[in-house]
């Protein structure tokens, strides 16, 4: 009789049924399912100048940066790389004016509304777990959400009709306190109950709609918006100077000091606001080193599949010549002289002014962060894309221009 129990037991174990513990490599293949994958960082973000070409755009890029440094316009870091290789990386200037600590590529800045692309990130990542369906409605994670017909998506490309939070707080908010995520819903429903438009009727830029995604990240993942990037984003891409503001706790290890100017004042620092506790639409500081390292996992199936990122730099309305630009999923899509598209996003802060540019169509990556929020940068950016441009297609179109006018109403 034992040795039949025996015979059975191996019968039914080569049939596949078995009562002993679970197959091992089923545990294991679900369990790194949810675990995201680490993107190695490059040995060096020193530039790399391979061929005269290389040199000459290292050498345009150094005096158009160091004309807009000396004439004032321009206190911070600047990255530009082609095809995953950096050819300049600097920083100028100042992290602090009162004890002129000399800038270095480690010091973080506040990226303002270039946070945005972050955030929207995170939410594809949980698109892609299967956690978040973004034509779902906002009220489907959010219960409590004011706005009962607003989808996921509208928040995605400005298009919910929300009102801004900044705007009703700036009137009805004691700032003598910070404001958080969790008062944007009383808040709203007590002072502006109405959606503006039609969700999804038009492209209306608003705040509000990152920092409620912010909201969802939390309350799907059951775990705090900068924790989740900070496992799902930061550390798996080896962003090790990046990190969520947080109000309770602010973070002064290499954070640069925000500044602003007038004839009256001169330079003066930008302090602490009443609406930095609000994250997901602004609240990310980092490097334009690690901001790199972001740009590079666009193009890396390990972070997000290839048709996500399709989806993600796809314009919500089809270009015509009366729509030039539109938003997609956390990047403003722009079309160029040539037809072809770059996603890019820029913000504004109190202190500070920066742009991310992602120009996938040409692998081009230009980073420019800049702790002084007075003045206007797009000038020397757009001398950059153009000369970078031209120098690329020198054989092909001598004549081929290169005009864009970036967004600043951030």
């Amino acid at each position: 009789m034992k040795n039949i129990k025996l015979i059975l037991v191996f019968l039914l174990s080569l049939s596949g049924i078995s009562f002993m513990t679970p197959i091992p490599w089923t545990e294991i293949n679900l369990e790194k399912e949810n675990e995201p994958e680490f993107i190695e960082a490059p040995s060096s973000f020193s530039a790399i100048l391979n061929c005269h070409t290389d040199s000459c755009k290292f050498r345009e890029i150094d005096r158009i940066v160091q004309d807009a440094y000396e004439k004032g316009r321009f206190n911070g870091q600047i990255l530009y790389a082609e095809n995953g290789k950096i050819l300049y990386n600097e920083s100028f200037g100042y992290a602090n004016l009162k004890d002129k600590s000399p800038l270095e590529n480690q010091w973080r800045f506040q990226l303002a509304s270039t946070s945005k692309p972050f955030t929207a990130m995170a939410i594809m990542k949980l698109q892609e777990a299967g956690k978040i369906d973004i034509n779902q409605l906002v009220s489907t994670y959010l219960p409590d959400f004011p706005y009962p017909t607003v989808t996921v998506r509208n928040l995605l490309q400005h298009r919910s009709g929300i009102p801004n939070y900044i705007y009703v707080a700036d009137k009805h908010w004691d700032y003598r306190k910070p404001i958080t995520n969790n008062d944007l819903t009383p808040l709203l429903q007590k002072y502006a109950p109405r959606l503006e438009f039609t969700p999804g009727r038009t492209f209306k830029y608003c705040n509000s709609n990152y920092a409620y995604l912010a909201c969802i990240i939390e309350a799907v993942s059951g775990e705090k918006f900068a924790t989740f990037l900070q496992k799902n984003i930061f550390t798996p891409l080896n962003m090790h100077h990046t990190f969520v503001y947080d109000y309770t706790h602010p973070q002064k290890d290499s954070v640069v000091t925000g500044y602003s100017y007038s004839r009256q004042r001169g330079h003066y620092e930008r302090p602490n606001d009443y609406l930095d506790g609000v994250v997901g639409d602004k609240g990310i500081y980092s490097t334009a080193e690690d901001l790199f390292l972001f740009d590079r996992a666009l193009y890396d199936s390990r972070f997000l599949h290839p048709q996500t990122i399709d989806s993600v730099l796809t314009p919500a309305i089809p270009f015509d010549q009366n729509h030039v630009s539109d938003y997609g999923l956390g990047f403003r899509i722009k079309r160029q002289d040539n037809d072809q598209q770059l996603a890019y996003h820029n913000g504004w802060w109190k202190g500070f002014r920066t742009f991310f540019i992602h120009d996938y169509q040409n692998k081009r990556t230009l980073i420019w962060l800049n702790n002084r929020s007075d003045i206007t940068v797009t000038p020397y950016i757009n001398s950059i894309l153009q000369y970078t441009l031209e120098n690329n297609h020198t054989e092909t179109n001598n004549n081929q221009e290169y005009r864009e006018d970036y967004g600043s109403n951030e």
